[in-house]
């Protein structure tokens, strides 16, 4: 006896998207051409997290390479209701013609998000049996839905609402071929963000070294981590970049200036939570791109991804100015007010008792703009007194 037609449908939800936490509604329809003998027809709701990845193996001489394959399962939902009948219960005939039930749930609120990955899913399923006996059940239809899980920024502490700055100071080489050092900072208003927002970015970068940075890369980094099950725990860490912008780097000898804005695209949100196996993180990264052998210095900061923004009302006693001054990276120079975008330092321009002369010559173009430090008996610093 061939199965009857199944169609699974939601109501007024033709895609089947639904939030956690929000009801599951719809109907199953069968068309029968024959008269149907069944103890009952069940619909089940699956959600499951999988993973799975290869890892070659290099073993001993005799045995060569060797491929282990790790997996895990979690199970995030499995409810089953009887539209007709039972598993148990007598025999009944469904006559030729169309059936009709509706279904209703509500899904649970922790359910994440529907991810599909290289390496792994989280999937949500409506499944359709038919229970022809007690030792007897067909599947006859399945569809998919898609679940999406609110995050709201505002509810996981006020850290995410302060900005937060990162740097570094890299030096090429070591010992008597070392350089001057290459300092690099990048700050954000918050930590905090959802998909269509537009994060801005401050790169702040000083280099002395004689290495050339031909560009910085903002990037934003999807931080996927697995933990298998079988044949062993095993942990394995993927970083794919989702969004990315460039802008021009650093000569030797150059202070520069850069805003980069950076627009978050269709991402699922931050998930932690509620899973051992599989987590979703995000980071900001700037890339430092280097010239010759030496390695691209990098800095990172975590950012929170949500469905739920911050709010833009943030109380001014929660915004507390920075512990040093953003331009005092070396302990020698001083570097404060520029507003050009670069401003030669070093061999470009000549420093004279705590002020800077005018550029030397092949170096005009460039607009040079600092501040005179005053002594206390009302003096410039390497200046005569003003009349």
């Amino acid at each position: 006896m061939p199965d009857p037609e199944c169609h699974i449908r939601f109501d007024n939800n033709p895609y089947g998207v639904y939030f956690a936490g929000q009801t599951l509604a719809g109907q199953v329809e069968l068309r029968l051409t024959e008269v149907l003998n069944v103890i009952g027809i069940s619909l089940r709701l699956d959600g499951i997290t999988e993973i799975e990845w290869s890892e070659v193996v290099e073993s001993s001489a005799q045995a060569g390479r060797k491929t282990t394959s790790y997996s895990g399962q979690q199970t995030l939902l499995n409810s089953i209701s009887f539209l007709c009948g039972s598993s148990i219960g007598p025999v009944r005939d469904l006559a030729i013609g169309t059936h009709t039930y509706h279904f209703s749930c509500e899904l649970p609120t922790h359910l994440p998000t529907s991810f599909e990955g290289y390496h792994a899913r989280i999937r949500y399923t409506a499944k359709v049996s038919l229970h022809r006996s007690k030792n007897r059940t067909d599947q006859i239809g399945q569809t998919s839905f898609t679940v999406l899980r609110h995050l709201n920024l505002n509810e996981h502490g006020s850290v995410l609402v302060l900005p937060t700055k990162s740097e570094l100071t890299k030096v090429f080489c070591c010992g008597p071929c070392s350089s001057e050092p290459l300092y690099i900072s990048a700050q954000i208003p918050r930590c905090g963000y959802i998909p269509g927002q537009t994060i801005v970015m401050k790169i702040d970068a000083v280099n002395r070294s004689r290495t050339r940075v031909n560009e910085f890369r903002v990037k934003l980094v999807q931080k996927l981590c697995y933990t298998s099950q079988h044949p062993a725990v095993e942990t394995r860490t993927d970083s794919l970049v989702v969004a990315e912008s460039r802008c021009s780097g650093v000569t030797s000898g150059e202070v520069v200036k850069h805003q980069q804005n950076l627009l978050i695209p269709a991402v699922p949100p931050t998930y932690t939570d509620s899973s051992h196996i599989f987590s979703i993180n995000y980071e900001l990264e700037v890339e430092a791109r280097v010239t010759g052998p030496n390695i691209s210095p990098r800095l990172a900061m975590p950012i929170t991804i949500g469905t739920i923004a911050l709010e833009t009302s943030v109380q001014r006693d929660k915004l507390k100015p920075l512990a040093k001054p953003p331009w005092d990276p070396f302990s020698s120079q001083h570097y404060t007010d520029i507003i050009g975008t670069r401003i030669p330092v070093g061999n470009a321009a000549r420093r004279s008792h705590g002020g800077l002369d005018e550029p030397s010559n092949g170096s005009s173009n460039v607009r040079l703009h600092y501040i005179v430090h005053r002594t206390s008996g009302g003096s410039v610093d390497g200046l005569p007194d003003e009349n």
